[in-house]
């Protein structure tokens, strides 16, 4: 199988793509823009629990079916199945999946179905695993087994700020990713990661600690001239770059910056830009939209290596 940086540039090569499809599915957006496709979804497969009957069968279990008009009223059930819609309509365009976990908390399904359902569908897009974990050691073991081993990601984001003590169990699968916070997107960036240049410094443990071929850097597209840094440091590290669509990072520069075009070790994540396109009305049919919104994102990645 290999480590996961060999996997990441096999992958981007069959899927000729460096799309990373952000799943972040917010239940108020989703029923506005997806309600008919998750009722149509429901009524042509109808839902089904199995009570225990009381009276003359008592003890016996029945079947219940359950009215699509209520369960899309479930953001359980509505998580699920427009993950389900959003990878079937990406898939032909992206080279991964990156399911983020704050919004299935609490929830006992949805999340450990995405890389369940990849895998049985026979596609072979990675799927990361967006929570950001981090903690002391026996923690951190805990953490890496139920996302790696039991969960089936292919890869998981990791808050490196404990030290390697809390990074370490992740890395115990050559063949699983783990990308560090490095240097993130959003505007709190500038209070602890460029403070004293610690993004540096973590780039240059993430090299020191990259003894399996399995570590990666998060690095946002937002602060282009800052990831170009990054990438001096850590030449050979694979880069997930979210903060392209709805958070504004220019593509083409953070690309540049990166060294994109001879280096293939990358992917670019992009979320709510394609899962709530802009352009729904002009389709008026949402899941084409989405798909159109993934090929357009997964041309201009392509067009702007050449």
């Amino acid at each position: 199988m290999g480590n996961f940086a060999e996997r990441l540039v096999s992958v981007c090569a069959r899927r000729r793509s460096h799309l990373c499809v952000g799943l972040d599915p917010e239940p108020e957006k989703i029923l506005t823009l997806f309600r008919s496709e998750l009722l149509r979804m429901l009524e042509s497969q109808p839902l089904e629990l199995h009570v225990v009957t009381s009276g003359e069968n008592e003890g016996k279990q029945a079947p219940l079916r359950l009215d699509p008009s209520q369960l899309v009223e479930e953001s359980e059930v509505v998580k699920d199945l427009i993950c389900r819609l959003i990878v079937s309509a990406t898939a032909p365009y992206a080279a991964a999946f990156k399911p983020n976990a704050a919004f299935f908390e609490f929830e006992e399904s949805g999340l450990v179905e995405i890389p369940k359902h990849v895998h049985a569908s026979q596609l072979d897009h990675l799927v990361i695993f967006d929570g950001k974990r981090g903690d002391i050691g026996n923690t951190s073991k805990q953490y890496a087994e139920a996302i790696l081993e039991r969960g089936g990601f292919d890869a998981v984001t990791v808050n490196p700020l404990m030290g390697r003590d809390a990074v370490e169990p992740f890395l115990a699968w050559p063949e699983r990713g783990v990308f560090l916070l490095c240097l993130t997107s959003n505007p709190g960036a500038a209070d602890f990661l460029l403070a004293h240049d610690l993004y540096l410094r973590i780039a240059e443990k993430a090299v020191e600690w990259n003894s399996r071929g399995n570590v990666g850097l998060v690095v946002g597209a937002t602060r282009p001239e800052y990831a170009a840094r990054v990438r001096e440091v850590a030449p050979e590290l694979p880069l997930l770059i979210p903060g392209i669509g709805a958070q504004g990072g220019n593509l083409g520069e953070i690309l540049d910056a990166v060294q994109a075009r001879t280096n293939p070790r990358f992917l670019v994540n992009v979320s709510r830009s394609i899962l709530f396109p802009s352009t729904v009305e002009e389709t008026g049919d949402p899941v084409k939209a989405v798909m159109l919104a993934a090929q357009s994102f997964r041309d201009q990645i392509e067009a702007a290596l050449r």
